[in-house]
């Protein structure tokens, strides 16, 4: 059975998604930038099969940095 990051133990990891002025995504792990200026079409890819947050998990990351313009996540 697969598990979501909710599931997982926590090993203290922090991803940060913030949302520039054009609308793309900067993605940081750690305070590390590990990918500027990801498309919207292209942010599925990086949270759900990168760093596994998917489904309600997503939705939630999304609603988030939609609402503030940035979500922190530790895992």
């Amino acid at each position: 059975m697969s598990r979501t990051h909710k599931d997982a133990p926590r090993s203290g990891t922090v991803l940060e998604i913030e949302r520039t002025d054009d609308g793309k995504f900067d993605l940081f792990v750690n305070r590390e930038l590990v990918h500027a200026r990801v498309s919207e079409a292209s942010i599925p890819d990086w949270l759900c099969v990168r760093f596994g947050f998917c489904g309600e998990e997503y939705d939630a990351i999304l609603c988030e940095v939609t609402k503030n313009g940035r979500a922190k996540v530790t895992f």
